[in-house]
């Protein structure tokens, strides 16, 4: 793959067929919706939202986590990505996009076959371990398919809740300054379910809390 034809192409075709659209993106961004997505290739947030360069401001990880405000502050790169965000670009809208196959949540239930070869993956997944565990307990005959499919939902729900950890993030919900939804995208089918901070799996969520 020659990624220098691409680099050229792209100046070629895109770039000076809307000279004036990027010239405008160079005094500046306002986008509308911070996106917290898993780095899986497979997630594209501006073809999912149909978005032009400009409307998303983006962290990407591996199984789209966000620490909460009381984990150790060896998480700044997501942290500091939030806070201007939040402060400085005012976004109306945070989501965070679970995936199906997600590889970062099927790591979550083999923590220990991965933790000698990728010792820092398994340090950073460990964030959302207590999700699998608590699936475990409560559902010891669902199908393992099935375990990580609600996992892969919950993750991304609980991220919601690790945003509320925040003081500047819930008082600008709090004062419907800005809005926080989970998505759950199926690479499969193209579906995409939205659950809302509040919603059928609150319950569950609380209950791993006080585990």
């Amino acid at each position: 793959m020659d990624l220098k034809k691409r680099i050229e192409k792209f100046k070629e075709l895109v770039f000076e067929t809307n000279r004036e659209f990027y010239l405008g993106l160079e005094k500046g961004q306002s986008p509308h919706t911070l996106f917290i997505g898993c780095c899986d290739s497979r997630v594209n947030a501006e073809v999912l939202f149909q978005a032009e360069a400009g409307e998303l401001f983006q962290i990407r990880n591996v199984a789209n986590i966000v620490p909460r405000e009381e984990d150790p502050d060896d998480n700044l790169s997501v942290v500091s990505a939030l806070e201007y965000a939040v402060k400085v670009l005012k976004v109306k809208n945070i989501i965070v996009c679970g995936h199906s196959n997600c590889g970062g949540c099927a790591a979550i239930r083999k923590l220990n076959d991965y933790k000698d070869n990728l010792p820092d993956t398994v340090k950073w997944i460990s964030h959302s371990s207590r999700i699998s565990e608590y699936i475990d307990n409560k559902y010891p005959d669902m199908e393992e398919e099935e375990k990580l499919v609600l996992l892969e939902k919950l993750n991304a729900i609980q991220q919601l809740h690790n945003l509320m950890t925040y003081d500047f993030i819930r008082h600008s919900y709090e004062s419907g300054e800005l809005a926080i939804q989970a998505y759950y995208y199926d690479i499969g089918t193209g579906s995409i379910s939205v659950y809302d901070y509040e919603n059928e799996f609150s319950d569950i969520l609380k209950e791993i809390a006080l585990n």
